[in-house]
């Protein structure tokens, strides 16, 4: 009796778990096998860095937008209606003929696409363009930079502390120091918070110079 009820126990637990997951919207399959989650993101990070490449745009910053706009979840969707990797909002998804904005390599090429405008819109003005990615491109006109919102000032410090390694401060809906794709000298892409470029750079490009051109404001297509 007591082996035949530790059993049924073991069987009535295993179902509860899976009605809790089940309810969830999570397949029960991902409590057994918890490396496939892992094993999912480095292949969604291998494609960030592949379509990244492709259309010309750094990697490590379409890898820090990803990661603040999703996680890595391909399923997640904002509380506004956002979808997917880089959380395009249906009306965007439609402007970049993107026809399923789950689908991690039309969602993620969209998001590139689209970020890519927006860093060439500002001349290489990376909060600008983070800011118009998380709230329009509106609000930063009306408000005249980065808009008043604590969400848009957090996102913009949170991508490009990710990004460059550096810690960044909001004042008045500003950054203390502009934050701008550059070239230098010997044709790298510089990410630089100094005027012309000339100061210390905060970050230098992995896919710069002999790579190939990025675009990212600096006229270089």
């Amino acid at each position: 009796m007591g082996v035949r009820f530790v059993v049924i126990a073991a069987a009535v637990v295993a179902s509860a778990v899976s009605a809790v997951v089940a309810a969830a919207g999570a397949p029960a399959e991902a409590l057994r096998q918890p490396d496939q989650a892992h094993a999912r993101s480095g292949d969604l990070r291998e494609l960030v860095h592949r379509l990244s490449t492709e259309e010309g745009l750094d990697p490590k910053l379409v890898d820090s937008v990803v990661r603040v706009e999703s996680g890595y979840n391909p399923s997640a969707v904002s509380h506004k209606g956002a979808l997917g990797l880089m959380q395009l909002m249906p009306d965007t998804a439609r402007r970049l003929d993107v026809d399923d904005p789950f689908d991690p390599e039309q969602n993620v090429r969209g998001g590139i696409r689209e970020l890519d405008r927006l860093i060439e819109r500002y001349s290489g003005n990376l909060q600008l363009a983070l800011a118009a990615y998380n709230a329009g491109e509106g609000a930063v006109e009306q408000h005249r930079g980065i808009p008043p919102f604590q969400e848009t000032r957090n996102y913009v410090a949170r991508v490009l502390a990710l990004y460059t390694g550096e810690s960044f401060r909001l004042s008045d809906g500003r950054l203390i120091s502009p934050v701008r794709m550059l070239r230098d000298a010997e044709g790298r892409t510089v990410i630089t918070n100094t005027a012309g470029g000339d100061g210390r750079s905060l970050a230098i490009s992995r896919t710069g110079g002999s790579a190939g051109a990025l675009r990212g404001g600096f006229g270089s297509r």
